[in-house]
């Protein structure tokens, strides 16, 4: 079911639901999120017993309160899913939870375009997330560890739209380096970007991220920052690094992919904000290579490889309600241009973990 809603009564109905939301809930933690020095983002958490892992999240990223930050997240256990468009939105159209997983309220804005406003699932597994003027409203049930894995890292979604300036945006890569040059690291999962990453940061590289991060552009010099303190390892390279995590501190398993989340957050002195990036890598693991390699790549691979970054950042924002083609592209032309002008090079990655470490760090000394 779609229900469309005029901007005046778009408004009204937002008001309602933040009246909603502080009378019925009186407890609240605040946080301020200082995204790259580009923007501030406050999240106002309703939800009981979160604290603590919003905190760890973005513990990295916390910053002192500002009287105008640039977006508002909103976080509260809601438990009547099936109604919630009625009794809160108070929207009075047929409502059939048995239509479907999702519900779709659309707004109009003053060009008269019509905008997803809010997305609704009535069987209250993902529960309400609602997006309107930089403010974004998540109502959850049933809120535990593993829920801040589902997605990524909770909140991804809106923090992507928030960060989708004209020269900077959220990825999903990584980027580690060493003495002021850092690589960003593409690849969909299993292609060993994390492991390296991860190793990297055991081994005391400076690190920004082994999984989203912000790319900024605006100073003429590509630049990348953190937004979240986890990593996530699959069970058999937990194994392997097992001796070497003294700093970090497990907080649970993602029910998706099955990997291990860590905090990373006591390896502090190892991350870096607007981190200079010299180079893209593209991992490839091959299990008989006797040893690391790096290969530059062709015109053609280094656009798979650009590709790949946008595709694979488009495909963990992409949920129901929020994504459509002219963005998406208009997305994977911004991602092209702020990456366009790096070098690319594939790194061969061995089963040795110390030996692909070690092929980075001299790849690093040379550029």
């Amino acid at each position: 079911m779609v229900v469309s809603l005029r901007t005046p009564s778009a408004d009204c109905r937002i008001k309602a639901l933040k009246s909603y939301i502080t009378e019925t809930f009186t407890n609240v933690d605040v946080f301020y999120v200082n995204l790259g020095d580009l923007r501030t983002v406050r999240i106002n958490s309703f939800y009981p017993g979160t604290s603590g892992i919003i905190g760890r999240q973005f513990k990295l990223s916390l910053t002192a309160p500002v009287d105008n930050p640039d977006a508002v997240i909103w976080l509260w256990r809601e438990t009547g899913c099936n109604d919630f468009i009625s009794r809160v939105l108070r929207i009075k159209e047929d409502y059939d939870p048995r239509m479907g997983d999702w519900h779709e309220v659309f707004h109009y804005n003053d060009k008269k375009e019509m905008l997803p406003m809010a997305s609704i699932d009535p069987a209250g597994k993902w529960g309400i997330h609602i997006s309107y003027n930089n403010e974004y409203f998540f109502g959850l049930d049933g809120l535990g560890p593993e829920t801040w894995f589902k997605e990524g890292h909770y909140f991804v979604q809106a923090l992507f739209r928030i960060l989708n300036l004209r020269s900077s945006s959220l990825v999903h890569g990584a980027c580690v380096g060493q003495d002021g040059a850092g690589v960003l690291l593409c690849a969909r999962g299993g292609g060993g970007k994390s492991t390296l990453t991860v190793k990297a940061l055991l081994k005391g590289f400076e690190y920004v991220s082994d999984d989203y991060l912000i790319l900024d552009s605006s100073a003429g010099n590509l630049n990348a920052s953190p937004v979240y303190s986890f990593v996530a390892l699959s069970p058999i390279m937990y194994e392997e690094m097992y001796d070497d995590l003294n700093k970090a501190h497990f907080l649970g398993v993602s029910p998706w992919k099955g990997k291990y989340v860590f905090d990373i957050s006591g390896y502090e002195d190892q991350f870096r904000r607007h981190y200079p990036v010299k180079a893209l890598l593209f991992p490839e693991i091959d299990v008989d290579s006797p040893r690391p390699s790096i290969i530059k790549c062709s015109a053609a691979e280094k656009g798979k490889a650009i590709v790949q970054i946008a595709h694979s950042t488009l495909s963990q924002m992409g949920f129901k309600g929020f994504s459509g083609n002219q963005k998406d592209s208009e997305f994977i032309r911004k991602t092209i241009l702020m990456l366009n002008g790096l070098e690319c090079f594939r790194i061969v990655l061995s089963k040795n973990l110390d030996a692909n470490v070690d092929c980075l760090s001299n790849f690093l000394k040379q550029i």
